[in-house]
């Protein structure tokens, strides 16, 4: 979503002044959000209030009536009806506001039909859908394989071949003949912004390749922008520069859209070890050494920012006794911080990775399972219990 937004404020100064320059100022006082963050942020707003896609699209783009670039022609004409009507439109605003679901939803069926909810509130024709619907599946895929794309090559290959699948775009594009030609359309954005990532290697360069193309800038590098973001990360510089740009109500909806979904990520990350060492450990024994030598389980904690630290902060936190048993089961009540159990978890992983060889008994499978429970409990605690329908 941040990614989106970055996009789309970098595009904006180009979106009527198209550049070819790959090294063009990514910031300068020309630069501001146009509807594509509106957008975006009111499909967040919408997920985190359970609200219609459409009320709060409607909402928040009354609330600015006068975005960087305006709004399209019909689109205008939307905004300003006191009942606004889905006009057929096949439009990429279907595609460049969606990434929020892509985000949000963990079941492939669910998301689809969300996307499709996102669109068919203005842009109903098949090919917006359509469009909608491919961006949105994107994000989930790299959400997904973000450690496999960026480490091997034939990921991306498997990307494409996935999307074109679903979509049926083609993604064999040459750049000469897209080069500088201003389309507004899904069918002629939406294939583009996926041919970029294929191409890119950086978010960065996925983004200076999006709005140095010539073309619909904001609303490419918008889209270009909701992808990459899953797959190289954003430079901490990049966003503080964005968040500079937005008004504080857009802020607030962003961070918390940040926050809940992280929470229910671990709450689901949390569930799924638990599950393990309670059952699936005790079925197959060999399948808990496995975790230990050859797992996603670092890559999840990198995903939370929990840190490998050898234990440090868990250790600083809560003394040296902390890593015993006996210890943890007296005094679980006080463990209350998320990212030190997270970090304590990816700590006592790497010891039995690197150090134990992966030898634990059962005092010590139960340390971690005690972690586990602590994680969720403290989530629950703070937002309730977490639902994956909202």
């Amino acid at each position: 979503m941040i990614g989106t937004i970055i996009g789309d404020i970098v595009g904006s100064r180009w979106e009527f002044n198209p550049t070819n320059d790959y090294n063009f100022e990514l910031f300068s006082d020309e630069n501001g959000f146009t509807d594509d963050t509106i957008c975006t942020v009111a499909v967040a707003d919408a997920l985190l209030k359970g609200r219609d896609y459409g009320e709060s699209i409607h909402e928040w783009c009354r609330r600015y009536p006068h975005p960087m670039g305006g709004y399209g022609s019909r689109f205008a004409q939307w905004v300003r009806s006191d009942n606004p009507q889905p006009y057929g439109s096949y439009g990429n605003g279907a595609a460049m506001r969606v990434s929020p679901v892509g985000m949000w939803f963990e079941d492939r069926e669910e998301l689809l039909e969300h996307a499709k909810k996102t669109a068919e509130c203005s842009h109903n024709h098949p090919e917006g859908i359509r469009g909608a619907q491919t961006v949105a599946l994107a994000v989930y895929y790299v959400i997904n394989l973000r450690n496999k794309i960026q480490h091997q090559t034939s990921h991306m290959t498997d990307f494409e071949t996935f999307l074109t699948s679903f979509s049926g775009y083609n993604l064999n594009i040459r750049k000469e003949n897209v080069i500088n030609r201003f389309d507004e359309t899904c069918q002629g954005t939406v294939p583009i912004a996926l041919w970029i990532i294929c191409q890119s290697t950086s978010f960065e360069d996925a983004i200076r390749k999006a709005v140095s193309l010539g073309a619909d800038a904001d609303t490419l590098g918008a889209i270009v922008g909701s992808i990459a973001e899953h797959i190289w990360g954003i430079p901490e510089g990049l966003k503080r520069n964005v968040m500079k740009v937005l008004p504080e109500e857009m802020k607030q909806v962003v961070n918390q859209f940040y926050e809940h979904l992280k929470k229910r990520r671990i709450t689901n990350f949390a569930n799924k070890y638990i599950s393990f060492f309670e059952n699936e450990y005790v079925r197959y024994g060999e399948s808990y050494y496995h975790f230990f030598d050859n797992s996603m389980f670092p890559n999840e904690c990198w995903g939370f920012g929990f840190e490998m630290d050898c234990g440090r902060s868990f250790t600083d936190a809560y003394g040296e006794s902390a890593w015993k048993t006996q210890w943890l089961k007296e005094n679980i009540d006080n463990i209350n911080d998320i990212n030190i159990i997270g970090s304590g978890l990816f700590s006592g992983w790497r010891y039995f990775n690197h150090w134990a060889g992966a030898h634990a008994n059962d005092e010590e499978i139960e340390w971690f399972l005690m972690l586990f429970r602590r994680m969720k409990e403290l989530i629950e605690k703070e937002t309730g219990t977490l639902k994956k329908e909202i």
